[in-house]
């Protein structure tokens, strides 16, 4: 891998910090960025686990002041993070590279219309005068638990997902949101790690040039995270989600 390429990581990792910390979604330009510089599709997949962990752990920084009032249940989410994310990480191994050839055009649609649909779906459910979110609190944690498969399996666009089901099925507002996915998705990417580690899958330097700029990115945004729109951020990452999700049926569709 040359300086170049190295460079670009680092500066796709300093993007990806500040876009994590905001409001998600990151993986969405850090794993074609990966592929761009000579990986492999699960190489890519694996070292966007390693490189964007510290985010998740930024972000849980963050919003450490947040955490005592998303306490209750915390503990059965921290262990559907544990369970889902291996189950899905075992899969990725085991299936192999023509199964995540095959299935990564339809994973990015499936995150691409989560991420798109979330904030609709939850006001439309919100203005049902029937709805009752804490009835339905048991289809929060399946729900949560699939995607917690699907993010040890790809990962691209869980957290975004996360926050929507968060969003619907309890008051809590952005930050409160934000500091519940942030410690589950941190620790789900530390089982997945561990499994990509053990299977040979991570590639160490480019995987760590990225991480170092996903730090500094991640600190440095950390600093004015609640002052920025995240709105703004929020449909850019859609935007650019969509054309890859085109380009991926395009390059693995055929």
């Amino acid at each position: 891998m040359e300086g170049v390429d190295l460079v670009l990581l680092f500066g796709g990792g300093v993007l990806a910090g500040m876009i994590n910390v905001m409001a998600g979604g990151a993986g969405f330009m850090t794993f074609p960025l990966l592929i761009a510089t000579g990986l492999t599709e699960m190489e890519a997949n694996a070292c966007n686990f390693v490189a964007l962990f510290p985010a998740n752990l930024v972000g849980s920084w963050v919003y450490r002041h947040e955490v005592h009032a998303v306490r209750r249940h915390l503990g059965l989410r921290l262990a559907l993070a544990v369970v889902g994310g291996a189950a899905g990480s075992f899969l990725f191994v085991h299936l192999g590279e023509a199964s995540f050839h095959a299935a990564i055009p339809w994973l990015l649609v499936f995150a691409t219309l989560s991420f798109g649909l979330g904030p609709w779906i939850r006001d439309r459910l919100h203005a049902m005068p029937s709805f009752d979110a804490a009835r339905w609190l048991w289809l929060s944690f399946v729900l949560e638990f699939v995607v917690f498969v699907y993010g040890g399996y790809f990962g691209l666009g869980m957290g975004i997902i996360l926050l929507a089901i968060h969003s619907i099925f309890s008051r809590l507002d952005i930050f409160h949101a934000n500091a519940l996915r942030n410690l589950t998705v941190a620790l789900m990417t530390l089982v997945s790690i561990v499994i990509f580690v053990a299977a040979g899958l991570v590639r160490w330097v480019p995987a760590a040039a990225m991480m170092a700029g996903a730090i500094i990115g991640g600190y440095g945004m950390a600093q004015v995270a609640r002052r920025v729109p995240q709105d703004l951020v929020r449909n850019a990452i859609l935007c650019w989600s969509v054309v890859l999700t085109g380009y991926s049926f395009w390059r693995y569709g055929g």
